[in-house]
């Protein structure tokens, strides 16, 4: 029996499942909404599927086997909850909502349907991190040091405060949860943004230079730095591991050790696979143990982002809500007010 899959949100990440889905031979595309009715027949049409704009008549009137959440940052409301009690399996991109209060009642839901579940942190799968993972495992790290210095997008809500959460809750996550995955979790942050470049952009009101530093639960420290101002390109990013007498650069390339008879970093992995084929062969097996990024995942690395976003506010050191030193149930981050 084919899978069968369903849509919420048409926008150019989902596009990019829905490609790959569409070549999985027992994968059908049934069902795509959005809220522009132009776009959700459009999409629709293109995979022979029905359209909706209203999400909830969509998960009321078909047999879904899996939903796909690829939404903006504010919009995540009920749809995910309304799935899981009908037993349907769960793909959200990131961030996985916008505060913990609805990441966690989302979690709740999550795990008392017993769904399988996955998050957009395709980062994980490529085989420069499969190395970087089994190099660094076992071994004692220091300090991890990362940048992120990147464009700005175009799109509207992502540079709306109280619509996206700043770069650092949409974007950066990508190296948040890096950071969670290579090094371990996050046990404190004290994070210092500010708006210095982009103040001459109609319709901003985020951070675009963001500085954080962590401590995590292993006792190594870590800094972050991240940035949206380079808008005609010339950004750049990378991953530092400082280790007794040697340090290691994670880039694009994989990995590198200094000096280099400190050690090696042995070869490059085989990627772990396509994130949406590794989450269907996941569905076919019944076993979520393929799936590298699964919901809480997605929350604990939301939850950095906040506290982040939460320290830039209050001046001081905070602790994410999920972490061993922090308080379940606390409340979300302020907005941070430039």
């Amino acid at each position: 029996m084919a899978i069968q899959i369903g849509f919420i949100g048409a926008g150019g990440r989902a596009r990019s499942h829905m490609r790959v889905l569409q070549a999985i031979e027992d994968v059908d595309i049934v069902a795509i909404c959005d809220v522009r009715s132009e776009t959700a027949e459009q999409v629709a049409g293109e995979y022979g599927a029905r359209a909706y704009t209203d999400h909830r008549k969509m998960l009321d009137r078909e047999s879904l086997s899996v939903l796909y959440v690829c939404v903006p940052t504010f919009a995540h409301t009920d749809a995910e909850i309304l799935a899981v009690r009908k037993g349907v399996h769960l793909f959200v991109e990131k961030p996985v909502a916008p505060t913990m209060e609805k990441a966690l009642e989302i979690l709740e839901a999550v795990r008392e349907a017993g769904v399988l579940t996955c998050v957009g942190y395709q980062l994980r799968y490529s085989g420069i991190v499969q190395q970087a993972k089994a190099f660094l495992e076992g071994r004692k790290i220091g300090m991890a040091a990362v940048h992120r210095w990147g464009g700005l997008p175009g799109t509207p809500w992502w540079r709306a405060m109280a619509q996206s959460g700043g770069q650092i809750v949409e974007q950066t996550t990508h190296q948040v949860d890096l950071l969670r995955f290579l090094v371990g979790e996050v046990a404190e942050v004290h994070a210092y943004y500010a708006l210095r470049t982009l103040d001459d952009e109609e319709g901003l009101d985020i951070p675009d230079v963001h500085s954080i530093n962590l401590k995590f639960e292993t006792g190594a420290i870590g800094s972050l730095t991240s940035t949206c101002t380079f808008r005609n390109g010339g950004g750049t990013g990378l991953m530092s591991f400082v280790m007794k007498d040697m340090r290691a650069e994670f880039g694009a390339e994989g990995l590198v050790v200094y000096p280099e008879f400190a050690a090696d970093p042995g070869p490059v992995h085989p990627d772990a696979g396509d994130i949406d084929e590794v989450f269907m062969d996941a569905i076919r097996k019944g076993d979520g143990s393929v799936v590298l990024s699964d919901y809480e995942d997605g929350v604990r690395s939301l939850d950095v982002t906040l506290a982040a976003n939460r320290s830039a506010v209050s001046g001081r050191p905070e602790a994410p809500c999920l972490s061993g030193t922090g308080a379940a149930g606390r409340e979300p981050a302020a907005r941070f007010r430039v």
